[in-house]
């Protein structure tokens, strides 16, 4: 059976519909066109789906069958609305930056973090995902002869209390709480004018609850607690209780926060500095030209012949140390990017900018080439690959390149790298029957 295949994602089709459209999907979607009606064959529960009509660019109409948006049970199920697209968006982002920190809990460096109250002895361990609990030597008895004396404790006496504090129940984002104690002076001030939410987990047990936000410090070498909050009634013989931690680690500072040149901490120029060092290079073979992209120098374009010889040899860019300087400085290099052409999912990439190549003309004058370099983590990888070099414009090219030495850095900490197998199926059919293979797509033979 041919049908006629595209990778759209469900959110890029949606904006071709004949009819309002509102998608709660993650854009993990392939639309499959089929070139007529009597050559689909429907999944089992077809005639369960809803379907909704949908027109590509060139003009022709299809009838989808979407996955279920909405419960089963139809007294339950809610209508579709079609949101605000400033709402979509805010939710959007809320959404992105929830599953950047879910990423960056499961990246801590200590599996517990400790924080000591010293009036009381008690020492806290905080859990991610887990649980709070504490723990502290236990008082021995002292016991006392008949004569009045001490008796000699025994050796290896005494034991350990451990309280669970709270078990994991939500996450969230919320407003900075309001903290007593404060491990210095620098965190004190900069939690007075920090204006953002905080990722937030709550752990309760017996009713009460205990929070712990975390916060990214490009200056904390280790997971640390920065500030404690006391709970106003103390109801137990155990002293005073907290009631809130706040954590600083480097692995919740998010891709647009500025990134310092301190001793140990990863940023991206760190990672690409050996590349840049040991001269790696990238090649491309695609028909009559190989593509080579060297980090942090330059993008080429050339051919030899059977003989070795070099025929033809184009600088797409060199790098731009001003350009590249500005996009830091606007915080504009970490970027989300589609990964290739056959996937509209964006991922998380580190954008650099190439200039200054080879003279080309266009319309009637001459202008430098130039590139757009788009780095993306792969964790599957023992080695750098092009993975792409596309002409945007004239004498423009985007480039897409791929290394395992950038998944250090936290801007890619949720980079889920998902298979087209986790991909559901949208089914489109043509809406009234047409002769005519629609144009601009590709017929995929099964």
């Amino acid at each position: 059976m041919e049908l006629l295949a595209t990778s759209l994602a469900l959110s890029a089709a949606s904006t071709a519909l004949a009819a309002p459209f509102s998608s709660r999907f993650d854009s993990s979607y392939v639309v499959h066109l089929y070139e007529s009606r009597d050559r689909f064959v429907p999944p089992q529960d077809a005639a369960a789906l809803p379907s909704q009509l949908m027109t590509t660019e060139s003009g022709h109409t299809f009838e989808c069958f979407l996955p279920s948006l909405a419960p089963s049970d139809p007294e339950t199920a809610e209508p579709l609305a079609v949101n605000d697209p400033k709402e979509v968006e805010s939710e959007q982002a809320t959404d992105a930056l929830m599953a950047f920190h879910r990423a960056a809990v499961r990246e801590l460096k200590s599996l517990c973090i400790e924080y000591i109250d010293e009036e009381t002895s008690w020492l806290y361990r905080i859990c991610a995902n887990s649980l709070i609990f504490r723990s502290r030597k236990s008082l021995n008895e002292v016991a006392i002869d008949v004569a009045g004396e001490a008796a000699p404790a025994e050796e290896g006496g005494g034991g350990y209390d451990v309280e669970e504090v709270g078990t994991f129940a939500t996450d969230s984002s919320r407003s900075v709480l309001s903290y007593d104690v404060f491990a210095d002076l620098e965190t004190q001030e900069r939690m007075k004018d920090l204006g953002q939410a905080l990722f937030t987990q709550t752990f309760r047990k017996n009713g009460q609850e205990v929070q712990v936000q975390f916060i990214c410090s490009a200056r904390a070498q280790d997971d640390v607690v920065a500030a404690v909050q006391w709970r106003e009634a103390v109801a137990t013989d155990g002293g005073r209780e907290i009631a809130a931690f706040l954590v600083e680690s480097q692995v919740f500072c998010k891709s647009n926060e500025p990134e310092e040149d301190t001793d140990g901490l990863v940023t991206m120029q760190s990672l690409l500095q050996p590349l840049q060092d040991e001269h790696t290079c990238a090649t491309r073979d695609e028909g009559w030209w190989t593509y080579e992209y060297c980090f942090g120098r330059s993008v080429r374009q050339y051919h030899r012949d059977e003989d070795g010889q070099l025929t033809a040899d184009y600088t797409l860019g060199v790098f731009d140390a001003d350009g590249n300087r500005e996009l830091e400085r606007l915080d504009s290099a970490l970027v989300l990017e589609p990964f290739d052409e056959t996937h509209d999912v964006s991922r998380p990439a580190y954008l650099e900018l190439y200039d200054f190549g080879t003279l080309c003309k266009t319309s009637e004058k001459q202008a430098s080439r130039k590139a757009k370099v788009f780095h993306f983590c792969n964790r599957d990888g023992s080695s750098q690959r092009l993975i792409m070099v596309k002409e945007m414009q004239t004498c423009v090219y985007m480039v897409k390149v791929s290394s395992p030495v950038f998944c250090d850095h936290p801007h890619f900490l949720n980079d889920e790298q998902e298979s087209d197998e986790t991909f559901e199926i949208v089914h489109c059919i043509p809406a009234v029957e047409k002769a005519e293979a629609v144009e601009t797509l590709e017929v995929v033979a099964e």
